[in-house]
């Protein structure tokens, strides 16, 4: 019996020791390792040591960053997101901070709680206030309709993107609450001037059998794109304001060259998750027959860099490798075909594209009609309605994804400033 006890000591006196050997070890590491940055798998700045005061440590702030920091410092951190996500998909649990992992390697972010006193999983918004945005938003776009009639005859068109749990509803788990998210496009259409709305729900809610948005990030595909610009252009295209005086017909698929440039894409919803097992995503270019963008150039405004072509392919190096499209997110970008007489004798249209990040792959596709002027409310803080004057704008559309239209309040700027 003794040697029963001391064979049971033993044991406990090994396992203290891990379990110490383990803390001294990590502990050794956490203070021996350099502080991170930025995480490349999560596409976000991490917290750094946090600087005291007696007014952050009184407020709260300062315990609350230090949280913080030992949590995104820690050592093998990655690693342990991904386990814990794996552990928790073993016992059925399919979600992590707010993304859903569904059928076929889908990762959909979701996007509140289903109540109307909690905040969603990203910003500190209940359900009512994501709809009071979506009432704003409207509102401003209203508004720019009218002040546009009062410069000339301008054409106008606002679409709305879906987001990925609106569209790809076949990969979301069975029994999963959905139907409030349809309220979303109820108050937009209930607000919203139907003169210029476009709907492109049901158009992509009909190809969702397809690879319209990618599985691992919140973006639409190329092809996604694609059907989106082709629909669109049911309604661009029928506008004979000058200096062109034709219908314009979108371009048919089967006349584009799809070539795949990337199959190791992760996401942004695929970093949130830590779905370490999920597949990567396939990023394809809609390119001219003759394989060459050299016609093409893009110029930046911001940061005055100019590109050749519709993409970046440097781009495609780097974790965000959708902003491989027409060179990512900017405050305004120029995009323009030459020889344009190639498809337009009359001459062509000028279409300033008002956009979040969804317009970047789009945009290729409306540069083969217009002269495109691109910019991004986020960032762009110029008089809209001189550009529009000083550049002889003949079509003006603004894409934004419901995201944006239900959490941020940029397209105020839309408005002249004794409007604000």
């Amino acid at each position: 019996m003794n040697e029963n006890i001391n064979h049971r000591n033993i044991a406990d006196i090994i396992t203290t020791a891990m379990f110490l050997f383990i803390i001294f070890a990590f502990t050794v590491l956490f203070f021996a390792l350099p502080d991170a940055a930025f995480s490349d798998e999560e596409n976000r700045s991490l917290q750094q040591f946090p600087e005291f005061s007696l007014e952050t440590l009184t407020s709260g702030k300062f315990t609350e960053n230090i949280g913080e920091y030992y949590a995104d410092q820690f050592p093998f951190r990655n690693i342990f997101v991904g386990a814990k996500t794996a552990v928790s998909y073993a016992f059925l649990i399919n979600q992590n901070k707010g993304a859903v992992i569904a059928k076929d390697g889908y990762v959909i972010q979701r996007y509140d709680l289903y109540d109307d006193t909690e905040s969603n999983f990203d910003l500190d918004l209940t359900f009512n206030e994501n709809m009071q945005y979506i009432k704003s938003n409207c509102l401003y776009i209203n508004a720019f309709k009218e002040n546009l009639a009062e410069i000339g005859n301008i054409g106008l068109t606002f679409s709305a993107v879906p987001r990925k749990i609106d569209i790809m509803t076949n990969k979301l788990p069975v029994f999963f609450p959905s139907d409030r998210n349809q309220i979303y496009y109820d108050i937009l259409e209930e607000n919203i001037n139907h003169e210029i709305y476009h709907d492109l729900k049901s158009e992509l809610l009909s190809k969702n059998d397809e690879y319209i948005y990618y599985r691992t990030d919140h973006h639409w595909t190329t092809l996604g794109a694609y059907y989106a610009y082709h629909s669109l252009m049911g309604k661009l295209g029928i506008s004979k304001r000058p200096p062109f005086y034709q219908e314009i017909y979108p371009i048919e698929k089967e006349h584009f060259l799809v070539e795949k440039v990337s199959d190791d894409f992760y996401g942004t919803t695929w970093s949130r998750a830590g779905v370490k097992w999920i597949k990567p995503d396939e990023i394809y270019y809609f390119r001219g027959e003759n394989k060459t963008d050299a016609e093409i150039f893009i110029t930046e405004i911001h940061g005055w860099r100019t590109i050749e072509g519709f993409y970046d392919f440097e781009l495609l190096q780097t974790k965000d490798k959708y902003a491989s499209f027409i060179g990512g997110i900017n405050a305004r970008t120029s995009v323009y075909l030459k020889p344009d007489e190639i498809y337009y004798p009359n001459g062509r249209g000028k279409l300033l594209l008002i956009t979040d990040s969804f317009g970047q792959s789009m945009a290729p596709f409306f540069a083969w009609h217009y002269d495109l002027e691109i910019i991004d409310l986020r960032f762009f803080n110029g008089n809209i309605y001189d550009l529009i004057i000083d550049l002889h704008i003949n079509y003006v559309l603004i894409l934004q994804g419901m995201e944006s239209l239900s959490t941020q309040g940029n397209l105020v700027k839309l408005l002249t400033k004794s409007e604000r």
